[in-house]
């Protein structure tokens, strides 16, 4: 590794840490720079602002995730529909992501309203997701797993279909983090988006997965309790 990169990697590194820690607000830049002994100069080479470290670390673990991804999806030998759901589930803040970071995003996004940072997160996703998936269902198409003319254009609906459902989700979650009928309601839309699914890409009923409702209930449950502190 560069130089130049192993001083931006300890720079990320310190800034997760210290989000984590003291939460993204009451996180400064100097509090970044005294943890690194680095100087305002040297800090502001690398980034122009906390908010562009925080993009930074954003994008790191998402193409972490997909520095992973080749293996774990043709790795092993999976059908065109385990395939699709492996992938659908990385647009899932909750499934993919360590609960300090899904916790730092939803209240930061989603509580707080930053939209900038909701959307920036969320073009990464599109653009990284959106050729693994016309893929799958092109090869799901060639077996007869899926029916679809438009391989392409249908993945990429597919994708801001998932992304659509999981924004409104963490919105559910943001605006009523103790009501456990927020989490039912959550799912019921979760269906209501999975039957779409099915029908834009002509997959059997009930074979399209976004979320795994007991997992999504536990996780609901650790990112609420990491908001309060």
């Amino acid at each position: 590794m560069k130089k130049g990169d192993l001083k931006r990697a300890q720079i990320l590194d310190a800034a997760e840490r210290l989000f984590f820690e003291k939460g993204y607000d009451r996180t400064s830049v100097q509090d970044l720079l005294d943890a690194l002994n680095m100087s305002k100069g040297g800090f502001y080479h690398y980034f122009d602002s906390k908010e562009a470290v925080l993009r930074a670390v954003s994008e790191r673990r998402v193409e972490g995730r997909f520095e992973r991804l080749p293996s774990e999806l043709y790795g092993a030998r999976r059908s065109p529909i385990d395939r699709l759901n492996l992938l659908l589930g990385m647009a899932n803040l909750f499934e993919t992501e360590d609960p300090r970071f899904a916790a730092l995003m939803l209240k930061l996004c989603y509580v707080e309203g930053d939209a900038s940072m909701r959307d920036h997160h969320r073009r990464i996703l599109l653009d990284r997701l959106a050729p693994y998936v016309s893929d799958v269902i092109d090869e799901g198409v060639r077996d007869g797993s899926f029916h679809a003319r438009h391989p392409m254009e249908v993945g990429k609906l597919l994708i801001l279909l998932a992304l659509d459902a999981d924004e409104e989700a963490c919105h559910m979650l943001a605006g009523e983090p103790d009501n456990p009928d927020a989490a039912i309601r959550m799912l019921e839309l979760l269906n209501a988006w999975r039957e779409a699914a099915e029908r834009l890409i002509g997959a059997p009923f009930g074979s399209v997965r976004l979320f795994d409702a007991v997992k999504l209930v536990a996780d609901w449950q650790s990112a609420a309790a990491l908001m309060k502190e």
